[in-house]
């Protein structure tokens, strides 16, 4: 009986090394809960690949097979119907835009208080050798963003700066979508809080260089701070990962009882998001107040494991077959030497 126990325990064992990669996606139950319906989201919570989609071109995100992506399907603009840089020419419009412009920040994510507002300042050079026309848009931001131009042009080498004023309407939360200047999109999250605040929250990415692998975990840390008098309060943290077109991948909540400055981590699972920008989202919710915060993170394909990781791995797995030989082996002996003690 002890042999059966002890070799089961092994290949037990062995079974879970050889498949470590093969997790329960949803174990969190019914806290973690899809806002709205998307391709990906039954791959996300089930962790069974869904197929391809094909990049949707005029939607301002350069996707899979995209060379640009104007946030629009005319022809002429420097980003063709097909989302494809077109040819160089005399300048003006038929002329390249993504490719030969750079634009700084390509990423806002901005802290503001309900019906208040903030400017911010866009860079953008043209790095080519001839005259550029952009064209400026924005999308899923209608009512969070004022852009001074819908329309831009740059002489060879000419660098130009743009302000733009980011509103926080009388509406709390996490807002997100994406500044489009000729084919290159800025991404923005907005943190609109109330405000009267008592607490404020913050929620930073701990993985390096904000990149998750697919099917990888999210590692977050957490801080609540109280602001106003020391009192014992529940609040409830709301969670949410979404992407820079607003659709809504998980949303998990939790209650807590604080009455001061407190730090913890969360992690949250990933399973099969597309390869592209996210922000994880926390919304500190108390009586008559909201306190949102966000962070971006990238989700990228999963490595393949190299040469050499194949190979330690492969030795693992023949250590640990000789363990298992060597334990049935000195079973068999120990079984024998008592055979023998009998019969003597």
């Amino acid at each position: 009986m002890k042999k059966k126990l002890l070799i089961i325990l092994l290949f037990s064992i062995f079974i879970s090394f050889i498949s470590a990669d093969v997790i329960s996606l949803n174990s969190g139950g019914n806290e973690e809960i899809v806002n709205n319906p998307h391709e990906y989201i039954e791959g996300f919570f089930s962790g069974i690949p869904t197929p391809s989609v094909a990049p949707v071109c005029g939607n301002g995100i350069i996707e899979t097979g995209e060379e640009c992506d104007d946030g629009n399907t005319v022809n002429g603009d420097g980003c063709s119907s097909t989302c494809q840089i077109e040819e160089e020419g005399p300048g003006g419009p038929g002329g390249p835009s993504e490719g030969r412009i750079t634009v700084s920040p390509t990423e806002f994510n901005i802290n503001l208080a309900v019906n208040t507002n903030i400017d911010k300042t866009i860079t953008i050079t043209n790095i080519g050798d001839s005259e550029v026309i952009v064209s400026v848009s924005q999308q899923n931001l209608d009512t969070n963003v004022i852009l001074p131009v819908t329309e831009l042009t740059l002489g060879a080498g000419e660098v130009k700066e743009i302000t733009v004023t980011f509103v926080g309407t009388s509406k709390t939360g996490i807002f997100t979508g994406t500044i489009n200047i000729g084919g290159v999109s800025i991404s923005v999250s907005l943190n609109v809080k109330s405000r009267l605040l008592l607490f404020d929250s913050n929620i930073v990415v701990l993985n390096e260089n904000y990149l998750v692998e697919q099917g990888d975990r999210l590692r977050t840390q957490v801080t609540l701070i109280p602001l106003g008098d020391k009192e014992r309060m529940d609040v409830t943290l709301n969670y949410v990962i979404k992407d820079y077109q607003g659709n809504v991948y998980l949303t998990k909540s939790e209650t807590l009882l604080i009455d001061e400055k407190i730090e913890f981590k969360r992690n949250f699972a990933t399973g099969s998001l597309p390869v592209q920008k996210y922000i994880v989202g926390l919304e500190l919710v108390y009586p008559n107040g909201v306190a949102p915060s966000s962070a971006h993170f990238e989700v990228i394909e999963r490595k393949k494991p190299s040469f050499f990781g194949r190979l330690v791995l492969i030795l693992i797995i023949l250590i640990i077959l000789v363990l298992i030989l060597l334990v049935i082996f000195l079973i068999k002996r120990e079984r024998d030497k008592k055979k023998e003690k009998q019969r003597s």
